[in-house]
């Protein structure tokens, strides 16, 4: 603490903290002192601990947590914005354990609103196909993805909690994706997505929604909503102004 004996108090306990929780010593999750235990412990006002605790808040390597106290945040995932076509190779490539559950496979006939985005009939057969995405063991993303039958025959046949969607449309069915439409919203969660997410009701999630259009035909071949745990991903955009 009297490493930077030209910087303000608040400064110094901060910079004490975050190399706690940097260093892993502080591990996610973990509880921290109030600012009365810690205005103790180091002898400073609270008004100090207070500006020193908020800092780190508003960087996002603490979280406040009504009712509860302070808390070392979960690393959120820094995503480009490509590299949301392939949930699973995204988690892996952060040598993060990946994990997935299939929630629900079923057929279902298109919506109006499914038939626009799937280019197909109203009434046409859809594969329904929900998956929850794990990294460490942790619930973060919820997939809903729409497939018409005629273009993913037999869908059914595969092990969807093994074998990555968009390696599916690439090696089995021969789709060769040419472009994909993405648009990322930040909504709350629902009673349905909470339980599975293993989040609160009304938790803040970014949606995903994805359609994936064949190189070839230039047909739409898979509609998704991605449900994304804003304690997990943020994304990450480059724009080139030329």
């Amino acid at each position: 603490m009297n490493s930077g004996l030209n910087k303000p108090l608040y400064v110094q306990i901060q910079e004490h903290i975050a190399e706690l929780i940097l260093s892993g010593k502080l591990s996610p999750d973990t509880k921290i002192q109030s600012e009365r235990e810690f205005s103790e412990e180091l002898g400073v006002s609270r008004m100090t601990v207070r500006r020193a605790l908020t800092e780190l808040v508003s960087e996002g390597l603490l979280e406040r947590r009504h009712g509860s106290g302070t808390y070392v945040a979960r690393p959120r995932v820094t995503y480009e914005s490509h590299e949301f076509v392939d949930n699973v190779k995204a988690i892996q490539d952060r040598n993060l354990a990946t994990s997935s559950q299939l929630l629900e496979f079923s057929e279902v006939v298109a919506s109006r609103r499914l038939a626009e985005q799937l280019a197909v009939e109203i009434g046409h057969p859809l594969y329904r196909v929900v998956i929850l995405r794990l990294a460490n063991r942790v619930p973060v993303i919820l997939e809903r993805s729409f497939f018409p039958c005629s273009r993913c025959p037999e869908l059914e046949e595969w092990d969807l909690e093994k074998t990555s969607l968009f390696d599916l449309l690439v090696k089995v069915y021969h789709a060769n994706p040419g472009r994909i439409s993405q648009t990322v919203e930040a909504v709350a969660a629902n009673e349905t997505i909470a339980r599975q997410l293993r989040v609160e009701e009304g938790s803040p999630l970014l949606m995903l929604t994805r359609t994936i259009y064949s190189g070839e035909s230039g047909m739409p071949i898979q509609y998704t909503q991605d449900f994304l745990r804003s304690d997990f991903a943020r994304v990450h955009m480059n724009v080139d102004l030329d």
